[in-house]
């Protein structure tokens, strides 16, 4: 039962469907299915619209390495772009702000904090976290001063464009440095570790802008012991949120995958993408993660810069403008199968708008997950003594995968199919057993034969419908469906197929 509708392009850009597609080998949810000779329905996929789903699209930025943003000014700026375009709101702050003074929260008492908050869940996007705790190239200290009051031993990085001079950062391996940044991660747990609003946190943010650079201890030989205790600090702290760790920093691939990857069960994400700190070995690296988890994907910084700037600082690249540069940071986006792509803070986002906006739809589209079922076979007349069987076949149209198997989820995402009254209400309601939605990958259709019991049902005609559930929310609803026809979906998020008889 393989989609015909493969055939239909995007902006006629007849490589897309190659992008990322090669066969990660297995085969995945494939069966063989006999005909079941009753009522077909296949459906028509959605490849335009802006489809916001958990753990995937494009994420704008407040990166307060310099100033914090005023939440008014900024939702001015960012507004089209946000409800056009982004799917998550990434805010990494320095502990300095989201603590100034100890047990002083911003999520608590900081107005601006919360409107830019309030403003990205009032447009439908999710949050995600970065904490700095080193100044180096900040605007101001990271560490509030409260830490090194108490005691915490530091040293001096080097100021960023618009501060002066050194900030005191603290070691790392410093015991009043951890007793302290411990109860802020388990305060900021406490506010934060919520899927429904947080699709990740980043769980490690040591070193220089909190990827994993240049960092210095008090006793060198803890190194490891540091980096195990703040792996598992957020680890521990928190239980449904998933976390992300910037892969391959000095501390070496095998404490990553000990310590973060398979202790903890966090998810790789790697900065640099399109720039001389992406080498090809780094994007196999990514390609190698996949399809056991998620990717986050993030392009160098270059903000208001030209981009004769980012060609001097590349030297192997040659770029004639931001449009040539971002179609690169797509392109490798995709192919190494990204969930996230950043769009970053105003001045960026409106560039790449403005100069890549067939980019920006590309990704929008394909990066992440982009789930669907392509055929439905049921049988329109059931006795109530017997059984409902019906074959269905799913398609993922992205390059990325819906991270249903991440320790966090614990595989909450469930494909349900349900019975429907005139009402649109759930009579009856089945959690498949066959299909499993992070194991759907691009390139591969997955068929299930299921049967389903209708013993107990009032004779009648019902709806057939399918969604994909969140158990951990009264099975509500809650991944959307790429599908064309958005009549076919009723307001709770239940996709119609086709009426049913119980005689």
């Amino acid at each position: 039962m393989m989609n015909k509708f493969k055939q239909i392009w995007i902006f006629g850009l007849l490589t897309i469907l190659t992008i990322g597609c090669s066969d990660p080998g297995g085969e995945g949810g494939e069966i063989d299915t006999p005909p079941l000779n009753g009522k077909t329905v296949n459906f028509v996929a959605d490849i335009n619209s802006l489809i916001r789903n958990p753990a995937m699209g494009w994420t704008i930025y407040d990166d307060a390495s310099d100033h914090v943003a005023d939440a008014t000014i900024y939702w001015d700026r960012q507004d089209e772009i946000a409800r056009k375009y982004a799917s998550c709101f990434y805010l990494r702050w320095r502990w300095s702000e989201l603590e100034p003074e100890e047990g002083k929260y911003a999520w608590e008492y900081d107005d601006n904090f919360k409107a830019l908050i309030k403003g990205a869940l009032d447009r439908g996007l999710k949050l995600a976290f970065r904490v700095y705790v080193n100044g180096q190239d900040n605007i101001s200290q990271t560490t509030p001063q409260f830490v090194f009051d108490a005691g915490a031993k530091s040293y001096e990085v080097t100021a960023g464009s618009g501060g002066t001079g050194t900030f005191q950062t603290p070691y790392p391996d410093d015991p009043i440095f951890q007793e302290k940044f411990a109860n802020f991660v388990n305060a900021f747990a406490e506010e934060f570790d919520d899927p429904e609003r947080v699709n990740y946190v980043d769980g490690y943010n040591l070193g220089w802008w909190g990827e994993g650079h240049h960092i210095q201890y008090d006793n060198p030989a803890k190194k490891v012991e540091t980096f195990e205790w703040i792996i598992n600090l957020y680890g521990n702290a928190f239980k449904k949120v998933p976390l992300v760790i910037t892969s391959d920093s000095e501390i070496g691939l095998e404490n990553e995958r000990t310590y973060a990857f398979e202790g903890q069960g966090y998810s790789p994400r790697r900065d640099g993408y399109a720039s001389q700190w992406f080498p090809e070995a780094q994007k196999n690296l990514m390609r190698s993660f996949f399809p056991e988890n998620m990717i986050v994907a993030e392009a160098a910084y270059w903000g208001a810069g030209s981009i004769s700037y980012a060609n001097n600082i590349e030297n192997q690249y040659t770029w004639s403008s931001w449009g040539d540069y971002y179609k690169q940071v797509v392109s490798e986006a995709l192919t190494t199968h990204a969930n996230f792509l950043d769009l970053r803070e105003a001045v960026e986002s409106a560039r790449y708008v403005s100069q890549a906006k067939k980019e920006v739809e590309k990704f929008m589209v394909f990066g992440g997950y982009r789930l669907y079922p392509t055929t439905i076979e049921f049988l329109e007349e059931v006795s109530s003594s017997d059984n409902l069987t019906v074959l269905h076949s799913w398609e993922n149209m992205g390059v990325g995968v819906l991270p249903n198997n991440n320790r966090r989820w614990n595989f909450k995402y469930k494909v349900a199919f349900s019975l429907l009254d005139g009402d649109n209400n759930v009579v009856k309601k089945w959690m498949s057993e066959n299909a499993e939605p992070s194991d759907w990958i691009r390139g591969k259709d997955y068929e299930y034969n299921e049967t389903f019991n209708t013993s107990g049902m009032s004779n009648g005609s019902y709806q057939l419908a399918v969604a994909l559930i969140n158990s951990d929310l009264n099975d509500k609803p809650s991944i959307n469906l790429a599908i064309e026809d958005k009549n076919l979906i009723t307001s709770e998020g239940w996709l119609k197929i086709g009426a049913v008889t119980i005689k």
